[in-house]
């Protein structure tokens, strides 16, 4: 199977926290506040001859509930997908969403709703049979999106 090495292809570059309401009566979830963080990744290679390259992607995570949106609120937090089993994450690559396990996201306020954050995951290509699992580390600059 095919090993993409985004660690040694990509970086990640600034992103952001998105702060966002969302309710469906449908299955009974009210008006909640949820957050979303998007991180763009330099333009890379992924070595799949059926993909066009550059491939141009980000990370996405999204669904965490973490309060209210107000910026010394996030400074500290661990958004770790065992901390917030409700949480999702991917990364479009190899024409398949694939699943991102968070086992690391520390957010660290750096100004007035801007943070770094220090993050593994581990991406699931495995599950839509695009290539190898493999772990991805970094730190990303974020910048707070009010609600």
């Amino acid at each position: 199977m095919d090993k993409i090495q985004l660690q040694s292809k990509t970086k990640a570059l600034k992103g952001t926290i998105e702060a966002y309401w969302f309710e469906n009566t449908n299955i009974g979830l009210k008006n909640t506040l949820f957050h979303r963080i998007t991180i763009p990744l330099s333009a890379f290679d992924s070595g799949l001859d059926y993909e066009a390259q550059p491939v141009n992607t980000c990370i996405v995570l999204d669904w965490y509930e973490l309060g209210l949106a107000e910026p010394e609120r996030l400074d500290g937090l661990s958004l770790t997908h065992e901390s917030y089993p409700g949480s999702e994450g991917s990364i479009y690559v190899g024409n398949a969403h694939n699943w991102c396990d968070v086992k690391k996201f520390n957010l660290t306020q750096k100004g007035d709703g801007d943070y770094v954050a220090a993050v593994e995951l581990i991406v699931e290509f495995e599950n839509e049979g695009v290539a190898e699992n493999e772990p991805f580390i970094f730190e990303v600059c974020l910048e707070l999106i009010e609600a």
